[in-house]
């Protein structure tokens, strides 16, 4: 009777096992991804610290990158490196000026007093990229399998 049980439970076994692999299939699952890399440029001047944004027209994940010196960039998301394949709306935003961009004296004059309220009177943030590529974006571009090479070269004018 023992040896019925365990050649019993060994075969349940062995059948669990199969469904198993066959459940959970063998490779990588999920969306396709590819690796998307370009050039900004503004009236043909490459745009540095600016934000790349593709969003798939179809619904997914958006990617994103921000441009170098050079105004070059390369996507990623939350699955990884790239984009997923597919048709994708394209924004570009420039960044408000971060820390790195304030100059900040080594120390303060003597007569120096905290402005509570200097933060209030920041300027307020203005977008240098037209509309038409952000907000109001008319970019559509399409992200193939494999390695792709998608340069926007923005103008300011319609």
């Amino acid at each position: 009777m023992i040896m019925v049980r365990k050649v019993v439970f060994s075969g349940l076994m062995l059948l669990f096992t199969g469904i198993l692999v066959v459940l959970t299939g063998c490779g990588k699952r999920g969306p396709k991804l590819a690796d998307v890399s370009g050039k900004v440029t503004l009236d043909g001047q490459p745009l540095a610290k600016v934000i790349v944004t593709f969003v798939p027209i179809g619904g997914g994940v958006s990617s994103s990158g921000v441009t170098d010196e050079a105004g070059r960039f390369s996507l990623a998301c939350s699955l990884g490196r790239g984009a997923l394949v597919g048709q994708h709306r394209v924004y570009v935003q420039s960044q408000a000026a971060g820390p790195e961009d304030v100059v900040i004296p080594d120390e303060d004059p003597p007569d120096y007093r905290p402005d509570p309220y200097a933060s209030l009177r920041a300027p307020p943030f203005v977008e240098k990229i037209p509309a038409r590529y952000n907000t109001n974006t008319e970019v559509v571009r399409e992200v193939r399998p494999g390695t792709n090479v998608i340069d926007l070269e923005l103008t300011s004018r319609p």
